[in-house]
């Protein structure tokens, strides 16, 4: 019997499935991938029969292989990627991985290596004790060679019968049945993992992200209030906590993410067990994800375990016979970023496709008994094509859905008054002060008159010699390397310190003088790592972009300026901008605009300025940010 589902293409017991044609089996792979191509059918052809020969010899060695399973094209709980094969014994989940080329290549084994440890991090069966997990990375055509590794071993086909048995354990362990892996809610961490993330998050504060408690704490005492009236009402409600800049909005939902007071509020599952993490941190901001995930991991806290991708997470459960989640609080950072309809059509090729705001009120309202949804709303951050709409996408999903209520800042209350949905304004859900800028207040202000249509200079100058007096530093310069020594020698002897470069995505010239994007950056590394690693943003080599920096903070910044953005006879231009080939982008000049705001206030102590000398086109900008109280760095 074939007892697939959304989690997978095919899954049936290990007699089935050597039974099976392989016709049958590579036309139910083909009805889950809806885009296979010609060239994958052929691959599933031809790998699906070494399968078929091992699984059909390990039943003639082992009496207790009738009750082991086979799965084909298996979702990995965090998101979209796909194993090739997952095989169920006796106290171990075998991931299988084939390749036809013959060769070790590095992304191979790190991509078996990745899937081993999210089926560990994520499925609530692999975390147990008495499971181990690893992947046997199979090469065709290869001899020999094998490499056994913590979560993956190298092998060649001939040799996968042996390796597999090699982690049966059929005299220790009970075989892992094959209905209770792919059932419904089973993509939760385990148990161990959510309690060592609590601890970490409870005993260390997060670099670069959590700064103080007081100024937040109002904030966050009215939405635990909010989430215990509504667990008591057994209803809906929409939160929309604001804020500006660096005001620690971010801090807030992780803070709530790892609540403990939460267990004793969900619900049970189908399952009959309560979730393990009933809140869940999404962000869209993929780079302030990964950073999360890199320190949560580095300090043991199991990386993945409450922050997730949003992109994944509305793939996941937007299928149509998709589980509710198994979370009661859906926590939605920069939710004035979310993707509008015609965004998520046009990414996921579906014309049926609503917009995230919709996705997720739809989610929440499939979780039993009760659900809240956290939107965390910065100010002027859209910097991505289909984030255009704002907040009033969120108005127009609640409007439509019977049982919601919405709490938030009086602010929004206006965008909620013709939706017809109770609305709720608490002074307290909106954050006014910069945690991150404890001695720059101001500094979003000052970002702000500068990106706008008619900067008042004299307004300008005014907050800068504020900043200044407060000591705050703003510096600009023509020279990239004048800039370099100077933060070189500025935390020298402060190796805990963080400074890097931040450059435009759209620029066209900043390559031709020394500061070019890596299309491999990785953000974790980049934030976090010391100043011995080639990653690390204090060796001032590799810059990163708007996309991320946002919702992350550095020491000090070393803005390089491009010609994407310039003054022209005092009114700014984005002619010089690379084009952008989605045709959903109402206003590409607004997301400059928005851009270059993101990386102005981005520095907690400090911004340098380089606006380098070769490009003529900035001569105008760089005399606006002198007299708007830039001190030219000598």
């Amino acid at each position: 019997m074939n007892l697939a589902n959304d989690s997978c293409g095919w899954a049936g017991g290990l007699s089935y499935f050597s039974a099976t044609a392989i016709e049958e089996i590579v036309n139910s792979l083909s009805a889950f991938v809806s885009d296979a191509t010609p060239e994958q059918i052929r691959a599933w052809q031809h790998s699906i029969p070494p399968l078929k020969t091992a699984s059909s010899e390990l039943l003639g060695v082992e009496p207790k292989s009738v009750q082991y399973g086979a799965i084909l094209e298996y979702l990995m709980p965090d998101g979209p990627r796909r194993a090739d094969a997952v095989l169920l014994v006796s106290g171990a989940v075998l991931v299988i991985e084939l390749k036809g080329d013959g060769n070790w290549q590095p992304g191979y084994v790190e991509q078996a290596a990745d899937y081993a440890r999210r089926l560990y991090w994520y499925h609530s069966l692999c975390g147990s004790e008495n499971i181990r997990v690893h992947t046997i990375l199979v090469s065709y055509g290869r001899k020999g060679d094998e490499v056994f590794e913590e979560w993956h071993t190298r092998t060649n086909i001939e040799s996968l019968l042996d390796v597999v048995r090699h982690f049966d354990r059929p005299a220790e362990a009970s075989p892992i049945p094959i209905a209770d892996f792919v059932a419904p809610n089973v993509c939760q961490p385990s148990t161990s993992l959510v309690q060592a993330a609590r601890r970490f998050f409870a005993d260390h504060a997060l670099p670069h992200i959590k700064r103080i408690d007081e100024i937040t704490s109002s904030a966050v005492e009215r939405i635990i209030s909010e989430i215990r009236r509504t667990h008591t009402s057994r209803g809906r409600t929409l939160i929309l906590l604001s804020g500006v800049p660096g005001a620690g909005k971010t801090y807030v939902g992780l803070k709530i993410a790892h609540e403990p007071f939460l267990d004793d509020l969900a619900e049970l599952l189908d399952s009959g067990e309560k979730p393990t993490a009933p809140a869940i941190f999404l962000s869209g901001n993929g780079p302030l994800v990964e950073v999360l995930q890199y320190e949560f991991k580095r300090a043991g806290g199991g990386g993945r375990v409450f922050v997730r991708g949003v992109r994944d997470f509305v793939e996941r459960y937007s299928k149509k016979r998709s589980p509710a989640p198994p979370h009661h609080v859906l926590i939605f950072d920069e939710a004035q970023r979310a993707w509008d309809a015609e965004k998520v059509k046009s990414h996921h090729g579906d014309i049926q496709a609503s917009s995230e705001p919709e996705a997720f009120i739809r989610f929440a309202e499939k979780i039993p008994g009760w659900s809240v949804v956290i939107g965390l709303v910065g100010e002027g951050q859209e910097i991505h094509t289909g984030e255009e709409a704002g907040i009033g996408q969120w108005a127009d999903a609640v409007k439509d859905n019977s049982g919601w209520e919405v709490a938030g800042p009086p602010r929004f209350a206006g965008s909620f008054a013709a939706s017809g949905v109770p609305y709720k304004s608490h002074a307290e859900l909106h954050l006014a002060t910069s945690v991150r800028f404890n001695f720059a207040a101001g500094l979003s202000d000052w970002a702000a008159g500068i990106i706008s249509d008619s900067p008042s200079r004299s307004e300008l100058a005014t907050i800068a010699r504020t900043l200044v007096k407060q000591g705050y530093q703003l510096r600009v310069t023509r020279k990239l390397g004048v800039a370099r020594e100077f933060l070189w020698s500025k935390y020298k002897d402060l190796p805990e310190s963080r400074f890097g470069i931040l450059m435009s995505s759209r620029d066209r010239d900043l390559a031709d003088h020394g500061v070019e994007q890596n299309r491999f950056f990785r953000a974790g590394p980049w934030y976090a790592d010391p100043e011995t690693s080639p990653s690390s943003c204090r060796r001032l080599q590799e810059p990163a972009t708007e996309f991320a920096a946002q919702g992350l903070e550095l020491d000090h910044v070393l803005l390089v300026w491009g010609g994407d953005f310039v003054l022209r006879d005092g009114k700014w231009d984005n002619s010089g901008a690379k084009r952008y080939r989605d045709k959903t982008v109402r206003d590409p000049l607004q997301l400059r605009r928005n851009a270059y705001r993101v990386r102005l206030t981005r520095g907690r102590e400090g911004v340098v300025v380089c606006l380098p000398a070769g490009i003529s086109c900035l001569d105008e900008t760089h005399a606006f940010l002198i007299e708007i109280g830039c001190e030219v760095l000598s």
